[in-house]
């Protein structure tokens, strides 16, 4: 209401000037005149100078207006691209890849990520058995944008290890940055090949991430790294201890006696094992060994049993040493003590044998039940 009452007054204002005095111009050039009040010279130039203007604009719009159609089709197809993208990636989650695929590569000209498109379509035809167009698309997204260099190598490891193809997983994962989902294929991809020693070096890793299965798969290549053919005992002791200490469990050490081909050399290891950590397994292992270390076994065991009197797994060992030492008498008290302690079904069988051996067959009968029922 304010700026009507302003522009009212001002038109009455102004009528009232050009009531009063309207004012004369006149302009001659070239032998012609022109002659009018000063009022309408300035509606004049008023009105050409908007007409001037809107005038310019109009014919720029008409100029343009190509260049807008054009854009706003693009953008059309753009919109387009990407609700076909979607509903190709929705379809992928359904299952539905052979239409999932179709979906994707139609979007694919006006998509702003044609190479995501790309490589979905290639899970797609991986998803569907055809190797030859996962290819196709994984090429055809490497040439689009170089930048996808490390996700097409990961998805292309990913689709390798789904149908085991672990060769082409293993190529792909050359290319592939170092991170925790990475580790957990490289880990799948060299222990399915066997490739041990390739596996070792990312070892430490494995055991930093954890997880049930790196741990399950990095205990594997331990037991396996042991166990490998080497040329002397001393390669293979150098193989256990080079392993990160998480990963040096009793099953190791055991695997690693096993292929020893010098009973001194599985002393040796089996002695340091339980000087560093006593375990029933091991005990037995040394206590069972050849009767060429069999004094240097029995020193050890003398050596131990300030610490281990109590220990029905050392009487246990201790009595499997005086067996192998023909001292039937000391074996057999050994053994007895080891059960007193604490039931151990070897000790009984033992027992069982040694009263067999002397006759004394109904005893040997009942400790050898116990063995069993233990």
């Amino acid at each position: 209401m304010i700026y009507l009452f302003v522009i009212v007054l001002f038109a009455v204002l102004l009528g009232t000037l050009m009531h009063r005095d309207p004012g004369y111009v006149l302009v001659s050039y070239a032998g012609h005149t022109f002659q009018t009040s000063l009022w309408l010279l300035l509606a004049l130039i008023v009105a050409g100078a908007i007409g001037v203007r809107y005038g310019y604009r109009f014919i720029a719009m008409l100029i343009s207006s190509g260049g807008r159609i054009s854009a706003w089709r693009i953008a059309r197809r753009k919109e387009k691209a990407t609700s076909l993208t979607m509903r190709g990636m929705a379809l992928m989650c359904q299952g539905e890849f052979e239409r999932a695929e179709r979906y994707l590569v139609s979007g694919l000209d006006y998509s702003e990520v044609p190479a995501m498109n790309l490589l979905w379509a290639a899970r797609s035809a991986n998803a569907e058995g055809r190797a030859d167009k996962r290819d196709e698309y994984l090429q055809q997204a490497a040439s689009v944008d170089n930048g996808l260099g490390s996700a097409l190598a990961v998805a292309g490891a990913e689709m390798a290890i789904t149908r085991r193809d672990w060769g082409q997983a293993l190529t792909f994962l050359t290319d592939a940055p170092d991170n925790d989902h990475v580790l957990l294929m490289r880990a799948r991809t060299l222990s399915a090949l066997e490739h041990w020693h390739d596996l070792k070096e990312y070892l430490p890793s494995m055991i930093r991430v954890g997880g049930d299965e790196l741990m399950s798969i990095a205990r594997s290549c331990a037991l396996s790294l042991v166990t490998l053919e080497v040329s002397t005992d001393g390669e293979r002791r150098k193989q256990l201890d080079r392993l990160p200490s998480e990963l040096i469990s009793t099953e190791v050490i055991l695997a690693c006696v096993q292929q020893l081909s010098k009973d001194s050399a599985k002393e040796q290891m089996l002695k340091r094992s339980l000087d560093q950590k006593w375990h029933p397994d091991l005990v037995v292992a040394y206590g069972q060994l050849g009767s060429d270390t069999l004094t240097a076994r029995l020193k050890a065991m003398n050596g131990w049993r300030s610490g281990h009197s109590e220990d029905a797994d050392y009487h246990l060992g201790l009595g499997l040493m005086l067996e192998q030492s023909n001292d039937y008498a000391k074996a057999q008290k050994a053994y007895e003590r080891s059960l007193a302690l604490s039931p151990r079904p070897l000790a009984s069988e033992r027992l069982g044998l040694l009263a067999s051996f002397e006759g004394d067959y109904k005893r040997g009968s009942e400790y050898l039940k116990q063995a069993i029922r233990r």
